[in-house]
């Protein structure tokens, strides 16, 4: 479980203070709810910003996921 933290906590580092950061500077232009829509839009438009959040998004889903099988990993032992 030690891992899970050191990865969790690189990933915060890593990705979620430029998340907040990049989501601060957006924030006004897009409607509560519709983030998601709005940095695809970007994404699609050629923006970094938007590219960076669509895939630490994706990154983020693909972590829970790890994180959840890996859980179960340890309570199956």
């Amino acid at each position: 479980m030690v891992e899970l933290k050191i990865l969790t906590l690189i990933f915060v580092l890593v990705f979620g203070i430029p998340n907040q950061i990049i989501d601060y500077k957006h924030r006004n232009r897009y409607e509560p709810g519709h983030a998601w829509g709005y940095y695809a839009k970007l994404s699609k438009e050629g923006n970094w910003e938007g590219r960076f959040m669509m895939w630490s998004g994706y990154l983020a889903i693909y972590f829970i996921l790890g994180a959840l099988a890996y859980t179960f990993y340890l309570l199956a032992q």
